[in-house]
């Protein structure tokens, strides 16, 4: 899995907040404002922008971490670049960036995104747990959250 060719992903900062914003506008059904962004910066989590060659967002994740943990807060991949290994690719190169004392990472998903779990089930990352009701769903509902999680010790 690699990036696009000329694609660069950089470390963001409160000027990219809006760009994070307008991806997750376009690739989730309930996505995160740009205050949450921020907020997520505010509070040391990392946050990466992947750029086309043009400057165009590709791609987004944020990740916290605590102790010999870390979470996958939100990824996101823009409509017209999915389907070209992106996400794997973005989730292998940061993973394989985080400190060393981080031996695992955890994430959720929503059940009915079946390709997200197939990828993180090809990454390496095996079901947890279920939190019943966890997300807000199309129609008022609610959905199903799919607890997962990758060990990194090295």
């Amino acid at each position: 899995m690699t990036f696009p060719p000329g694609a660069r992903l950089i470390a963001a900062n409160e000027t990219h907040c809006g760009a994070f914003a307008t991806l997750a506008r376009a690739a989730h059904s309930h996505p995160w404002t740009e205050a949450q962004y921020r907020d997520s910066l505010c509070a040391g989590h990392q946050c990466w922008l992947l750029l086309s060659v043009c400057g165009e967002p590709i791609a987004c994740c944020v990740i916290s971490s605590l102790f010999d943990e870390a979470e996958i807060l939100d990824i996101a991949v823009a409509p017209d670049w999915r389907r070209r290994g992106i996400a794997g690719a973005l989730l292998q190169r940061l993973i394989a960036g985080l400190p060393r004392q981080i031996t695992r990472v955890l994430l959720e998903v929503r059940a009915s995104n079946v390709a997200a779990l197939s990828l993180y089930r090809k990454l390496g990352f095996y079901e947890d747990g279920v939190r019943k009701n966890y997300y807000p769903a199309e129609g008022g509902g609610r959905e199903d959250a799919v607890l997962m999680s990758l060990n990194t010790a090295r």
